[in-house]
């Protein structure tokens, strides 16, 4: 269930980038790049507000309800995308969807790592965190085979009718946490030790930092990246078909990658496959600009799907563990919710970078300098070990606590 409901997530994730060629060429609407990157930017703008709204309300009623209110949320604005007749229509819509999916992941991610069992947390989560890539991989196959001439409308009827029919699925089958409903049924904790009261405050405030500011930086790539890559590789004088086709590779690569990148953060800690994610995504993205056989490019873009796109998996659980359960999904909406800044930053750099008329390889060694920075920022965080009376608090370097538990 949870991997549906991320699908909803990644089909709207990609379903902007799959049809900006489409906007762009909408001559009713006479869109500039630059408009398009800011309309680009509403949704993840909607998805901060949402994630750093929807944490304290999650951990206080529940994950589930937090969750179908989030899928109908996404829907509702689906379909205003869908039969907006003005561009600003259309960006409300897209600040719609982006309220919901930025409380389905403080939802759902702490509800899927406390149901599962300890030593899987990361395999778990990034078998439901696929959801995503395989939402946006079916986003950029419905832009390759229903989307006929300038209309971009059908693209997001689709998600919006996906959305209105895993609602009621989503109402009979999705449970919720028991390790949720065993904390909250024990001795209320006092307000400090539980929500954004605990994440906001030493010893956990500079690990938030450190999680807010990888997060930025990862959504950052993914919106960056599934916004424009299509345009990129018609820069680089590709056709648009195999343009949208690259879209579907990248997410193939960010579902294997980010599945093999779980079992090894299982076995290792998530701090290597996390620096290495990124450093994979910097350099498949620079290697974009080299003029390589159709096929070695396909395996460079699976390469940087599972790095630009599959790091943020990773990222989740690792915030996940290093909080406890009275605050965990405060802990994943503070981050992310701050996060979204790189989400919105993602495609109006884009728009200016494409807008300023530079030589394609250039277009992308810009987006691959955020992935050397994650990467950068990765290896640097593990040196904070903040204390709370003698015991160590938990830091992005230090081994993750079994089962959910704070250090």
């Amino acid at each position: 269930m949870g991997l549906a409901v991320m699908t909803l997530e990644g089909f709207d994730l990609v379903a902007f980038g799959a049809t900006t060629p489409l906007l762009l060429d909408y001559r009713p609407w006479h869109l500039s790049v630059a408009l398009v990157g800011l309309l680009g930017s509403l949704t993840p703008i909607g998805m901060l507000v949402g994630s750093l709204l929807v944490g304290q309300f999650t951990d206080r009623f529940g994950r589930r309800r937090t969750t179908l209110i989030s899928i109908g949320a996404v829907s509702a604005g689906m379909f205003a995308c869908a039969v907006a007749p003005v561009p600003s229509q259309f960006g409300a819509g897209r600040f719609v969807v982006g309220l919901g999916v930025g409380a389905i992941y403080p939802a759902m991610g702490p509800l899927i790592f406390e149901l599962a069992p300890a030593g899987r947390k990361n395999l778990f989560s990034g078998i439901v965190q696929c959801g995503t890539a395989v939402g946006g991989s079916f986003a950029a196959l419905v832009a390759n085979t229903v989307l006929t001439g300038h209309s971009f409308h059908l693209e997001y009827l689709v998600g919006g009718i996906a959305g209105l029919l895993l609602l009621p699925v989503a109402f009979a089958w999705l449970p919720e946490s028991t390790e949720y409903h065993r904390a909250v049924g024990a001795s209320a904790p006092v307000p400090d030790r539980r929500g954004v009261w605990l994440v906001l405050k030493p010893p956990y405030l500079g690990t938030t930092a450190m999680f807010c500011a990888m997060a930025a930086l990862s959504f950052l790539l993914i919106f960056g990246v599934n916004t424009w890559l299509p345009q990129l590789m018609q820069t680089a004088d590709y056709p648009l078909q195999d343009s949208q086709t690259f879209l579907i590779l990248l997410n193939l690569g960010a579902t294997v990658g980010g599945l093999a990148m779980s079992l090894l953060a299982d076995r290792a800690g998530s701090r290597g496959p996390i620096t290495a994610c990124f450093l994979l995504g910097a350099v498949a993205i620079v290697t974009m600009t080299t003029r390589l056989p159709l096929p070695a490019l396909y395996a460079i873009v699976i390469v940087g799907g599972c790095g630009a796109v599959g790091v943020q998996g990773l990222i989740n659980v690792y915030i996940s563990r290093s909080y406890p359960v009275t605050a965990r999904a405060s802990a994943v909406g503070v981050a992310l919710g701050v996060g979204r800044i790189g989400a919105i930053a993602g495609p109006t750099l884009g728009g200016w970078i494409l807008a300023a008329g530079l030589q394609p390889r250039w277009n992308f060694i810009l987006f691959a300098v955020p992935a050397v920075l994650g990467a950068t920022l990765t290896l640097a965080a593990g040196g904070r070990t903040p204390r709370n009376q003698g015991r160590p608090a938990p830091s992005p370097r230090a081994k993750e606590p079994t089962a959910g538990h704070p250090q």
